[in-house]
């Protein structure tokens, strides 16, 4: 079997109603600086991001709730917010999608086929990617899913600058919840290894509890 390509945290996708109400709270609690994203054509949702460097938070919410009813996608930030989880989903980083894809498919995943994404920046620069879904979105599920950028250098919407109050730089933990931590957590590393930065813990439901950020002043945890 081929050696499977390294991976690392990207982003977590955070559900909210407003976008601008999200960004003035989550810099009055957390001190943490929202910029202006961009709409996603054809799934009825627009983002804010949260840069950090190599990661980032990404605000997201239904803008357009016809066009987004077409889309699989954008029913799970909908039901996220509907059901008061501050978590949509979140996803992994590879620089190498198909051998990626090729060896979860060897450890017994389905997957559909790979979507092609894109949005444009306030500033007219249009960011593309790839992304492979994992399971059917709006499952409760531990598992994120997989992006492969495709930008320039210094265009990754983590590396945007951005004065935050708290001094956040980057994901320290992404921690994920499910009734059975442990073999959630045996099934998680069988898939990614050791490259993520990930802590499983009991909850009701399956997916992401909370994470910790990097700051002077020590871990900033949300949930």
């Amino acid at each position: 079997m081929a050696e499977r390509p390294r991976v690392s945290t990207d982003h977590v996708l955070v559900a909210v109603r407003d976008l601008a109400d999200a960004a003035r709270r989550f810099e009055t609690a957390y001190g943490l600086r929202a910029l202006q994203g961009g709409r996603h054509p054809g799934v009825g949702t627009a983002n804010m991001i949260v840069p950090l460097g190599e990661t980032y938070l990404e605000l997201i919410a239904v803008v357009d709730p016809e066009e987004g009813r077409r889309s699989p996608t954008t029913r799970r930030i909908s039901r996220a917010v509907e059901e008061g989880r501050t978590f949509a989903t979140w996803a992994v980083r590879t620089d190498n999608l198909d051998a990626l894809r090729e060896h979860l498919l060897a450890h017994g995943l389905e997957l559909a086929a790979p979507v092609a994404g894109a949005r444009e920046r306030p500033d007219g620069v249009t960011l593309r990617w790839r992304s492979q879904m994992l399971v059917t979105p709006g499952d409760p599920s531990v598992l994120p899913f997989l992006i492969e950028w495709q930008v320039p250098p210094g265009q990754h919407p983590a590396q945007a600058a951005a004065d935050h109050p708290s001094k956040a730089r980057g994901i320290r933990t992404v921690r994920l919840g499910d009734p059975d931590p442990g073999a959630a957590a045996a099934r998680f590393r069988t898939l990614f290894g050791d490259d993520l930065n990930v802590a499983f813990e009991r909850a009701v439901m399956s997916g992401v509890a909370a994470v910790e950020l990097d700051t002077p002043s020590g871990a900033l945890t949300i949930a």
